[in-house]
């Protein structure tokens, strides 16, 4: 019967130096922070009333087939629950 042989632990020592830079841990890499101001430069600035009337126009165009998917689902749990009792 052979004894089991403890394994060494080698230790390094620290020297400081990162292999991936770690700036991404803390939020955007500087890179990612310029071309963000870049595209946020670009992009129009939308006024109030603009965005209501995009928000009018989003509702009155998805509002009836959000409502049809509603209905469906609920005459599905009620036809499931007529069934089911």
């Amino acid at each position: 019967m052979k004894k089991k042989v403890k394994k060494k632990i080698v230790y390094y020592e620290d020297t400081g130096e990162t292999i991936y830079s770690m700036a991404a841990l803390e939020g955007k890499t500087p890179e990612e922070k310029e071309e963000e101001e870049k595209r946020r430069k670009n992009v129009p600035l939308i006024m109030g009333t603009e965005r209501r009337a995009m928000i009018k126009a989003a509702f009155t165009v998805y509002g009836p087939l959000l409502l049809i998917c509603l209905g469906a689902f609920a005459v599905a749990g009620l036809l499931a629950y007529l069934w089911l009792s």
